[in-house]
């Protein structure tokens, strides 16, 4: 390929804006500390989900927030959020969430164009693999998801797909768009979640992907015409969630703030 061709350049300009948003959400001293806001009065070790449920996060009365993995009715969810909203470290805590599973119960993969910063979560134990977005491996990894689809829904077996930066994905080759998109529209139904995060301010043709993804998981976003897209209730603040730590999430008819598990918080209590 020309690296001196447009193609090429516009590439290279969202790979470098992509890199610079992960950078701000990996680096601690983007988020607040603890200590700077009010968390709720759990007990973490009480925060634990049922079989078959993936822990969220904890509501705002302290309650455990789940996703039941084998109701298909949620769909893929959308992780959304301004740079150094948290979205990246969200998904790792995701990914973190699964330890209290055996790996015949729940795997996760995810595509990223940073794979580096995944090396903590890629040692987990129901960890199938961390994939650099702009790799074939990447439309590998997918169409090999397709492949177990049908046995995966006859089967136990939950695979999540983590994937960050949905915002440069949306440009890969045309087979590549066309399987994230039949996973999207079928996966939850065969025990594949696809767990999407993205700056939704950078993606193209926003509108479109929003119609696969009835459940949303958003951070602080601070663009009016981006927040009401995203959630079309004025009463909806997106720009006051407090960054990397409180998020939203929204269902058709349901909206909950909820706080997000500290890393490290599933490995020592569950």
């Amino acid at each position: 390929m020309d690296i001196a061709s447009p193609s090429s350049t516009d590439h290279f300009l969202l790979a470098l804006q992509a890199y610079q948003e992960l950078q701000a959400e990996i680096d601690p001293q983007a988020c607040p500390a603890p200590a700077e806001v009010e968390a709720p009065a759990a007990d973490l070790e009480a925060a634990s989900a049922p079989d078959g449920s993936l822990l969220l996060g904890l509501a705002e009365d302290g309650l455990p927030l789940v996703l039941d993995l084998y109701d298909p009715s949620p769909g893929p969810i959308l992780v959304a959020g301004e740079a150094r909203s948290g979205k990246t470290t969200y998904l790792h805590s995701l990914a973190q969430a699964t330890e209290r599973f055996d790996p015949g119960e729940i795997q996760f993969g995810a595509l990223t164009p940073f794979p580096e910063e995944w090396q903590p979560v890629e040692a987990l134990p129901g960890c199938m693999g961390v994939w650099p977005s702009y790799h074939p491996s990447a439309t590998a990894f997918l169409r090999q998801l397709i492949d177990w689809a049908d046995a995966l829904m006859d089967s136990r077996q939950i695979v999540l797909l983590l994937v960050d930066g949905l915002e440069m994905l949306s440009q890969q080759e045309a087979q590549f768009r066309q399987d994230l998109r039949w996973l999207l529209s079928y996966g939850p139904e065969r025990h594949v979640w696809p767990v999407v995060a993205t700056h939704p301010g950078r993606l193209p043709r926003l509108d479109r992907w929003l119609e696969y993804f009835p459940t949303r998981i958003l951070g602080t976003v601070r663009q009016p015409q981006v927040a009401r897209m995203l959630v079309d209730d004025p009463e909806i603040d997106l720009a006051r969630l407090i960054p990397c730590r409180q998020f939203g999430l929204w269902m058709p008819g349901t909206w909950m703030k909820f706080w997000a598990l500290p890393i490290g918080t599933e490995r020592e209590t569950l």
